[in-house]
C-alpha cells in the first residue's frame, strides 16, 4: 500500500473512531447490542470458572446458576447441554477476545469488546483494500482506496463493527483476507506464492472457524475457481479443492470435537438440525414476503447513502456507456467472490437474514461497486462524491444510533432493570420476569439469570418443576420495577 493511501486510510479511520466514541461503552441496550450482552456473558464465564471448565463452549447465560435447572444427577447430559451451552456458530469469535483479556489480565467488558471490534474494522477496511488493488486495473487506482473508505462509514459499518460484536462480525475481517489471497490465486496472471496459498487456507479455516459465512465462502471459491478454470485451464483448480478442504475439515474437525465435549453426536445433529429449522428458508411457520420485506428495510438503514451514490453513478454510467462496458477480469472475480456468499447466505438462511447485522455481509460488494463506477467515469469530482457519501453516513447512522442526550433515555432501560434485579433478587432464588425484558443485556446487568413467564402462578409451577425452593417474579415498568418473592 503506498504510503500517501496507507495515512488516507488512518486519518478516515481516526474520524471513524471520534464519530463512534460518545457510543462506546453506553449502557447496552438496542439495534442487536444484545449481541455484545450475550458475547460478554460468555467470556465472563470463562473468566470466573476457568475456559477448560466449559471446555471453551460459550453460553448465553450464566452457567453455575443455569445449572440449577440441570444439575448433574438429574438432568439428561444433552438435554442439560442443550439447556446451558451455544452451538449455532463455531467459537473463534468468543476466543479471540478472550484470549485478549486474559493477556491484559482484564476482566471481560464492555468498552474492551467494542474497541477490539472498532480497531478490526481497520483490518478489515485494509483487507478490502488490499483485494480490490489486485483486482482493479493499474488505470483505476484510486478505486481500492474509494471503496475502503467507504466501508469505514456505512451506518451498518460503523455500528456493527462498534458496538454490536458476534460472530456474524467478527467474520468480516477472515473473510475479506481470504478475497485478498483468492483474488491473488485466481487473477489473470496468476503466479501464486507458497505464502499466498498458505493465506487462502489459513483465512479460509478461520472464516470457517467463526461463522457460517465461511461455508459460503468455501463454496463461492470453487464455484468462481471452476468457472474460471473452465476459461482458462492454467487456473489452478486441482489446488484450490485440496486448500479448500483441507480448511474445512480442520474446521469442522475442531469445531465438532469441542461440541461434542459435552453433548453426543446425536444429539449435536439434532440441535444444528432445530436450529436451521428456525433460521433457514424451508419450513419456516410464515409466508417469506414479510421475511425479504425485513431485508430490504435493513438494507435502507444499512446503506441508503452508498445506494443514492450508487444510482446516481449509474444514471451517469447510461448515458456515457460506461455501464455497458465489459468488466476487467480479475474485478469480476472479486465481485463474484463478494457477491455470492452473500447471495447464498440470504437464500439459504432467509429467516437468519431477517436480522439487520446480517446486511453487513453485502459492505464489501457495495463499497466495491460504488468504487468501480465513480473511477470508471472519470469525472473531475470523485472525492467529492465520496467524502459526501461518508458525510452522509454518518448522519444517517447518527439517525439510527442517537448521541447520549438525545435517545430519549431507551438506552439505559435494559442497564436499570439489570441493576433493580441484582439488588432484590436473592442469591438462592431463581429470578423470573414478567412482563419485563429478558434479553441479555438484562442478564449482563443483573449478574442474573432471568426466566420469562406468564405470571407468578406459572413461576410458581417452573419452581416445583425443578425443585427449587425459592423465587422471585420482576414486573412492572421502567421506575417502578416490583419484586415479589415466592415459594412454590
Amino acid at each position: 500500500m503506498p504510503r500517501r493511501d496507507l495515512l488516507a486510510l488512518l486519518l478516515a479511520f481516526a474520524v471513524s473512531v471520534v464519530v463512534r466514541w460518545p457510543l462506546v461503552d453506553r449502557p447496552l441496550s438496542a439495534h442487536h447490542e444484545y449481541c455484545t450482552a450475550f458475547t460478554l456473558i460468555a467470556l465472563t464465564n470463562w473468566w470466573v470458572d476457568g475456559y477448560t471448565t466449559h471446555h471453551g463452549m460459550p453460553s448465553g447465560g450464566f452457567i453455575r446458576e443455569g445449572e440449577r435447572l440441570f444439575p448433574p444427577d438429574r438432568a439428561d447430559p444433552n438435554e442439560r447441554a442443550v439447556g446451558l451451552y451455544y452451538f449455532s456458530h463455531p467459537p473463534l469469535a468468543f476466543d479471540l477476545p478472550y484470549a485478549l483479556f486474559v493477556l491484559t489480565d482484564t476482566p471481560p467488558n464492555t468498552a474492551g469488546l467494542q474497541w477490539l471490534n472498532i480497531v478490526l474494522h481497520l483490518v478489515t477496511a485494509i483487507g478490502l483494500y488490499l483485494g480490490l488493488r489486485i483486482a482493479v486495473p493499474p488505470t483505476w487506482p484510486q478505486a481500492p482506496l474509494f471503496a475502503a473508505i467507504l466501508y469505514l462509514f456505512l451506518p451498518a459499518t460503523l455500528w456493527f463493527h462498534g458496538n454490536a460484536y458476534m460472530s456474524d462480525m467478527l467474520v468480516q475481517v477472515p473473510w475479506m483476507w481470504h478475497l485478498v489471497f483468492a483474488i491473488r490465486i485466481l487473477r489473470n496472471d496468476a503466479a501464486p506464492s507458497r505464502w499466498a496459498w498458505v493465506g487462502f487456507t489459513v483465512t479460509l479455516f478461520l472464516a470457517l472457524y467463526t461463522s457460517w459465512l465461511g461455508v459460503f465462502a468455501l463454496v463461492s471459491a470453487l464455484v468462481v475457481a471452476l468457472l474460471r478454470w473452465r476459461l482458462d485451464r492454467r487456473v489452478p483448480l486441482v489446488p484450490i479443492l485440496v486448500c479448500a478442504g483441507l480448511a474445512f475439515l480442520v474446521a469442522a474437525g475442531l469445531t465438532t470435537w469441542r461440541f461434542l465435549q459435552v453433548i453426543d453426536a446425536h444429539a449435536l445433529l439434532a440441535q444444528l438440525q432445530s436450529r436451521l429449522a428456525v433460521r433457514g428458508s424451508f419450513g419456516a411457520e410464515g409466508p417469506s414476503l414479510p421475511l425479504l420485506r425485513r431485508i430490504v428495510e435493513n438494507y435502507r438503514i444499512s446503506y441508503l447513502p452508498v445506494f443514492a451514490l450508487l444510482l446516481m453513478l449509474l444514471l451517469l454510467g447510461l448515458r456515457r456507456g460506461i455501464v455497458g462496458r465489459a468488466l476487467p477480469a480479475d474485478l469480476l472475480t472479486f465481485i463474484l467472490l463478494a457477491g455470492l456468499p452473500v447471495l447464498l447466505d440470504h437464500l439459504v438462511l432467509l429467516q437468519y437474514a431477517s436480522h439487520d447485522f446480517a446486511a453487513l455481509k453485502a459492505a464489501p460488494l457495495l463499497c466495491a461497486l460504488a468504487s468501480w463506477v465513480v473511477v470508471a467515469l472519470k469525472r473531475p469530482w470523485p472525492h467529492v462524491a465520496i467524502t459526501a457519501t461518508c458525510l452522509a453516513g454518518i448522519l444517517y447512522f447518527h439517525r439510527t444510533n442517537p448521541l447520549p442526550g438525545r435517545d430519549g433515555g431507551r438506552y439505559a432501560q435494559e442497564m436499570e432493570l439489570g441493576h433493580f434485579i441484582g439488588a432484590n433478587a436473592g442469591l438462592d432464588e431463581m429470578v423470573f420476569g414478567a412482563g419485563v425484558s429478558t434479553e441479555p443485556q438484562v442478564i449482563w446487568y443483573a449478574r442474573r439469570n432471568v426466566i420469562g413467564v406468564a405470571d407468578v402462578s406459572h413461576a410458581r409451577a417452573l419452581l416445583r418443576e425443578y425443585h427449587i425452593a425459592r423465587g422471585v417474579v420482576i414486573s412492572g415498568t421502567p421506575g417502578a420495577y416490583r419484586a415479589t418473592h415466592i415459594d412454590p
